[in-house]
């Protein structure tokens, strides 16, 4: 574990301060952030503590769950200990977590995961989904501001990591796209997300509010597998059942999930009474596809499924959310979010549009070259875009 300490002060306007202005937000090390926040906040200390692999980040668990219900994050799971843990593998993305402190009181925590090639650790890290969750907990007015912070800290400043990749929800403006980092060099992105589906009273009211290509698509596609296959809907598995069908899926679907990943999702869904796991299967007893998540306020949240890819022509991923979709307006939901972003399928009627923002800031260093240039050389262009834009 790794202490610092960073000194600022607070500032309401998103301008850099000039040496005059009294509630300009200085770090110590000589940037400048804006705060949104009352004018005449008095001046701030943070201290850092940077917590490497899960033994270091349990050692805080209770601290992070106050902090998230007092910022209002007790919703996102995606900032859960167990969700969080249970999505990073150590050998291939080791979990890193940096807090800030004002004195005891915890005020913030930022999630990355140092990428790592058979535990062997490569200095970039990544923090954020796709559409930009799973980032940190913090006061909302605050959020981007203490994202530049643990870069700066991060990158520049402790220089554990040579290359930070991100991806975050942002306000727009110049907080996170226009700031330069000293030493560093800086690629930005920003476009925006839709991943939250309101949903209808009844299923054939839903199926009417999408376009026709849309609606046939999925009445189709459901129709076919049922004349086909006709497949028995699991809409609440039990937890030895879910085990069972996610490691009869796990070597038949893409990517391939390792018997770590499974063991970690099953300790998520005995942790978390609002979760939930949902199946289909065959007339033969051949499970076809798999789908879990969580509910929370009739809001159900998806953030995994399985499809079985000797069924590629049957478009299984359709055809599950077409079930998944009557299973919970039956239920009394009134939305669906798609944890990490949703199929093009069903994004153009998602709301609201969100501004994200794709960040890399790198550090020159011989490490971070020979990284790059071994990337280049060697992986494909996804795995590319993934690490660097």
């Amino acid at each position: 574990m790794q202490t610092h300490t960073v000194s600022l002060n607070s500032n309401s306007a998103s301008e850099r301060a000039t040496p005059t202005d009294p509630d300009a937000l200085t770090l110590s090390f000589g940037h400048v952030l804006a705060l949104r926040s009352p004018a005449k906040l008095a001046a701030v200390a943070f201290s850092t503590e940077l917590l490497i692999g899960a033994g270091q980040i349990r050692s805080v668990e209770a601290e992070l769950a106050a902090l998230r219900s007092r910022c209002n994050q007790e919703e996102d799971l995606t900032t859960d200990i167990d969700y969080f843990l249970g999505c990073n593998y150590p050998r291939n993305r080791r979990p890193v977590v940096l807090l800030f402190r004002k004195g005891l009181r915890l005020e913030a925590a930022v999630f990355f995961h140092e990428v790592c090639f058979v535990w062997v650790g490569t200095g970039l890290c990544r923090a954020g989904d796709s559409v930009g969750e799973g980032l940190l907990v913090a006061p909302e007015t605050n959020r981007e501001e203490f994202i530049r912070l643990a870069i700066d800290q991060l990158v520049c400043h402790q220089k554990r990591f040579h290359t930070l990749r991100l991806c975050a929800k942002t306000a727009g403006g110049p907080l996170l796209a226009d700031y330069e980092f000293s030493g560093t060099t800086k690629k930005a992105v920003e476009r925006s997300v839709r991943h939250t589906l309101p949903l209808a009273s009844s299923y054939t009211e839903m199926l009417s509010a999408f376009g026709l290509r849309t609606r046939r698509s999925l009445r189709t596609k459901r129709r076919k597998l049922e004349e086909s296959l006709r497949p028995e809907f699991f809409a609440s598995l039990a937890q030895e059942q879910s085990f069972e069908v996610m490691r009869y899926l796990s070597s038949r679907s893409l990517p391939v999930r390792s018997l770590w990943h499974l063991n970690a999702r099953q300790t998520f869904l005995r942790s978390h009474p609002n979760a939930f796991a949902m199946a289909l299967r065959s007339h033969d007893g051949t499970w076809l596809s798999f789908i879990s998540g969580w509910r929370r306020n009739e809001t159900t949240y998806v953030d995994m499924q399985l499809n079985h890819t000797a069924f590629k022509r049957e478009s299984l991923s359709a055809v599950m959310r077409a079930f998944t979709l009557e299973n919970e307006i039956a239920a009394g939901q009134k939305y669906i979010t798609f944890v990490g972003g949703s199929s093009a399928l069903l994004e153009r009627y998602c709301t609201p549009d969100e501004l994200v923002i794709d960040l890399v800031v790198s550090r020159g260093s011989i490490r971070g070259w020979c990284l790059k240039s071994a990337v280049e050389r060697l992986c494909d262009g996804d795995f590319r875009h993934w690490l660097y834009l």
